[in-house]
């Protein structure tokens, strides 16, 4: 009886997680997509490794060369980009290339969201709630 009451909060607790964690790594790759700009002095850019679809991967390369500067494979069974961007391009001063807040909205199966945003200066925010509009 007990564990028909722990499986769907382990469940939950499982999902929670990697959205948790898939939310950490994008926030680490924006981090260096950022600091490698400013010491190359060049465009860096985060793009996903399929088009329009970050939960597949994303890489960091540098703009001009194409020079791979990481990589990161699949976020995971069960976590959703609900708002993402085409591509996050910081410049030579570690701005992003856009007016606009960038947001990354990720979400599980359980709906739960966390919203990561860049605003235009390129530091990145993780909130535990849904991006807003």
């Amino acid at each position: 009886i007990l564990v028909s009451l722990a499986v769907p909060s382990f469940r939950e607790m499982s999902a929670a997680q990697r959205v948790r964690s898939a939310a950490y790594s994008i926030i680490s790759d924006l981090t260096l997509a950022r600091s490698e700009a400013v010491k190359r002095g060049a465009d860096v850019t985060l793009t996903p490794l399929v088009a329009n679809n970050w939960a597949s991967g994303w890489r960091v390369s540098v703009a001009s060369s194409s020079e791979l500067l990481s990589e990161q494979s699949d976020v995971g069974k069960g976590v959703v980009f609900a708002t993402a961007p085409a591509r996050v391009t910081f410049n030579r001063n570690g701005r992003i290339n856009s007016v606009a807040v960038v947001r990354f909205q990720l979400t599980d199966v359980s709906a739960r969201s966390r919203c990561v945003s860049l605003d235009p200066s390129g530091r990145p925010k993780n909130v535990n709630k849904e991006c807003p509009l």
